[in-house]
């Protein structure tokens, strides 16, 4: 649409060019009234096409939104709570990466006993 408007700027832009050199005062009058109505046409074109796009980026910013916050909710409920070994311990991750979760770099999935052989508590900051 901008190579139109453009075009229709120029030819305006021609037409009332024409309108001012011209010596007859009838070619002067429908030069002016024909470039001036092509020149409203031209600026009312670019303005509503302008429009156009800014609700057409409004609406896929939207949708991107959207998308952004179902895909959030899908990892908020696919978490899944700490395992009993891991409560506070120091070296748990508890991160979900490409829908795997990493339990801690010594045992990415956890520990099938009852009791984890590299468990240290937290350290708690005394204020």
């Amino acid at each position: 649409m901008t190579g139109k408007t453009a075009l229709g700027s120029i030819c305006a832009s021609l037409i009332l060019f024409v309108a001012v050199r011209s010596s007859n005062q009838v070619v002067q009058i429908t030069a002016s009234v024909v470039g001036a109505g092509l020149l409203g046409y031209t600026s009312t074109a670019f303005v509503l096409d302008c429009k156009r796009q800014q609700k057409r980026r409004i609406a896929d910013a939207e949708a991107y939104l959207e998308f952004l916050r179902q895909r959030n909710q899908e990892q908020v409920t696919h978490t899944r709570p700490m395992p009993k070994v891991c409560r506070g311990c120091c070296h748990y991750h508890g991160r979900t990466y490409g829908g795997h979760l990493l339990v801690c770099a010594m045992h990415p999935y956890g520990v099938e006993d009852a009791s984890c052989p590299d468990w240290q508590a937290q350290i708690q900051d005394s204020v």
